[in-house]
């Protein structure tokens, strides 16, 4: 008998081992994010202990684009990534069955803002209109920086084809400007304060606040399959990163340390950058509205069927 007992006792050790690790593989995420702020809700959710908190492990490789990670999405080879509004319709559009599972960076309804500023030489040029007949930088053509400064050109019924625009990488925007090789760029932070140091530059406007206020800029986005086999694990993901994104509202000093170490940004501007707002809830209609911009500009042939894209809907 009491060998029996050691047997049975020995056999639901056994059991309980191989539920526990079934459930450790289950609830690993490798996720996909971008080295910018944009991030920091995956960044905060993994300092602050809310994926631990919620029982998932989280495996995070920096990508530049979601256009880079997007295909190791669709290839199975990563579970979640962080992309952006542009990138993410475009992937819909050519087959990714995509599910958006929470928000990331949003823009703000007014006012200064983190996404880009159009900034020119001091004194040379006065409005939006001005514009017409100049060179402007953008980072990448046809890109989500590119969208939204065409909308805002139109917002103030520039005429584009007077306008000539060119690629330029964020970081290097900055000295063409001050030496006159072109005559306004759309710029991001930290470059965007590092310009303003220089006291030669002012800013006409921020083109994502004026073309889309409030837009869903970036967001973590899954797929079906992934969601269908992982439902609680996608929902307990979302629950982090809502919590985090939370978080970011109300602890300035610690997000701002955060981005220092996670963007190594010079740490004397640590204190200074604008930092991106962050949402709670994935806002569809907005997502709606680029969309229809991207349509607009040329960015997507057709609309995207939107239905049920969302962890909420499903």
């Amino acid at each position: 008998m009491a060998s029996m007992r050691v047997l049975v006792m020995g056999l639901l050790w056994l059991a309980g081992c191989m539920l526990t690790n079934a459930v450790q593989a289950q609830d690993k995420i490798r996720l996909g994010i971008l080295p910018f702020s944009e991030a920091l809700g995956a960044v905060i959710a993994d300092r602050e202990g809310y994926f631990k908190a919620e029982g998932i492990e989280v495996e995070m490789s920096k990508f530049n684009s979601g256009a880079l990670s997007l295909p190791l999405l669709q290839a199975g080879k990563l579970d979640i990534a962080l992309s952006n509004t542009v990138s993410t319709l475009q992937a819909l559009e050519q087959g990714l069955q995509g599910v958006i599972l929470a928000p990331a960076a949003i823009t703000r309804a007014s006012g200064e803002d983190s996404t880009t500023a159009v900034m020119v030489l001091k004194g040379a040029i006065k409005s939006p209109k001005d514009l017409e007949g100049k060179r402007i930088a953008v980072n990448v053509i046809n890109s989500s920086a590119w969208l939204n400064l065409v909308a805002y050109l139109d917002v103030h019924h520039v005429d584009r084809s007077k306008v000539r625009m060119l690629e330029v990488p964020f970081p290097q925007m900055n000295d063409p400007l001050l030496a006159g090789q072109i005559d306004a760029i759309a710029q991001v932070e930290p470059f965007r304060t590092v310009l303003l140091d220089s006291g030669k530059v002012d800013v006409l406007g921020y083109s994502y606040v004026e073309a889309q206020p409030n837009a869903d800029i970036t967001q973590y986005l899954s797929t079906r399959a992934w969601v269908s086999k992982n439902p609680q694990v996608a929902v307990r993901f979302a629950r982090a990163i809502t919590r985090a994104n939370e978080y970011l509202q109300g602890n300035e000093a610690a997000v701002r340390e955060a981005n220092q170490q996670f963007t190594n940004l010079n740490p004397a501007l640590k204190d200074r950058v604008l930092l991106p707002r962050f949402g709670t809830a994935v806002n569809m209609a907005q997502i709606e509205r680029t969309m229809e911009l991207m349509i607009k500009y040329g960015l997507l042939k057709q609309p995207v069927d939107l239905a049920n894209r969302t962890l909420a809907q499903r």
